[in-house]
């Protein structure tokens, strides 16, 4: 409704940008909140791109006279919205997989995806908040490590009553090649080759599949029906039933799907060395504003040590992203340089 605090789903991107690059961005975002704020420092990337909290003031303070709030409140509301938009984002995931997102930690990556975890941590219940080192580079370094994978898939709608085993096994061989001479192409040699083969199957008259693994080796009558077993499990694992026993309700295979996989080797992680006391990484202390102004230590997250205990109000801060660690939480560094951020009391607060 009109006269209400809307976050997106627009973006300023990165040209003009926020309105703190000084580049001709003229509508407050939520960078420019965290900025006025405190929550991240007056640069980005080490120092190299330097930030206007001027400009990042003048456009809250326009949008905080249209809501009747002062600057800190709107900003506040800015944050508080784009909060809300995450923990519903999340809520839809997890509740479309049958789980509850209370039970899970939230690993966070990009630049600003710990910005807010504090306070996901109490919309959502979460247990805590998981920040690997150099969550700025994460996506490129999984981008550069994880295996190579090709899918072939073929569609083959048929009930599973009159299934023919020997179509299902040519159409499998076909994929199988193709994925193999795929990853030939990418210098996979066939020692190493993997493939893995998956059935997407419905039980007849649904709308959606579900995909199950199919067993190695060659397509029989038994292999058939047990693959109806996984898919009867599998539904009512995500779903809380199935028709196992409802000779009314048939399974309809619709597709098959082989997957060739190329293995990229992976770098050995070295343990992070124990630490000497946060207190050593400590960089120095600026006003941020949680729920009010406060005095928050800013520290620098290449100083920490395995063991060392950080406790909020505080910024941690490195050359991709900065951590404001919110009063009333702790980040513990584990031995794998991992902040495990959580409430002090080790309770979820709840949602609120």
């Amino acid at each position: 409704p009109e006269g209400t605090l809307k976050v997106g789903p627009q973006s300023a991107g990165a040209d003009p940008g926020p309105m703190c690059y000084a580049s001709g961005g003229r509508e407050p975002t939520v960078t420019d909140a965290h900025l006025l704020l405190g929550r991240i420092p007056p640069h980005l990337l080490g120092g190299e791109v330097r930030l206007d909290v001027t400009q990042s003031r003048h456009g809250v303070e326009a949008l905080a006279a249209e809501l009747n709030l002062g600057p800190e409140q709107a900003a506040s509301g800015i944050l508080e919205v784009s909060a809300w938009n995450q923990a519903n984002a999340l809520r839809q995931v997890t509740v479309k997989r049958g789980l509850d997102v209370r039970e899970f930690r939230l690993v966070t990556f990009g630049g600003s995806g710990s910005l807010l975890a504090c306070r996901l941590v109490d919309i959502l219940g979460l247990r805590g908040v998981v920040v690997p080192l150099n969550p700025g580079s994460l996506s490129a370094y999984g981008l550069l490590t994880v295996d190579v994978r090709n899918d072939y898939v073929r569609t083959a709608v048929t009930r599973e009553s009159v299934i023919d085993v020997g179509e299902l096994q040519k159409i499998v061989d076909e994929l199988r090649a193709e994925a193999a001479s795929a990853l030939a192409r990418e210098g996979f040699s066939a020692e190493v080759r993997q493939f893995a083969v998956t059935a997407d199957l419905r039980y007849f008259g649904q709308a959606y599949e579900v995909r199950v693994d199919v067993a190695p080796g060659k397509m029989t009558a038994g292999a058939v029906r047990a693959v109806a077993e996984e898919f009867h499990d599998e539904h009512r694992r995500l779903y809380g039933y199935d028709f196992r026993n409802d000779r009314r309700q048939e399974v309809e295979w619709v597709n098959l799907r082989v997957t060739g996989i190329g293995p990229i080797r992976k770098p050995d992680l070295c343990p992070l060395a124990a630490g000497h006391g946060a207190d050593t990484a400590a960089t120095g202390v600026r006003p941020v504003y949680f729920d009010d102004w406060c005095d928050a230590t800013a520290y620098d997250r290449t100083a920490l040590g395995s063991g060392d205990k950080v406790a909020g109000p505080a910024v941690i801060e490195e050359f991709s992203s900065t951590v404001p660690v919110h009063p009333g939480f702790v980040a513990e560094v584990d031995s794998w340089g991992n902040l495990l951020i959580h409430r002090s009391d080790s309770a979820g607060a709840g949602s609120r």
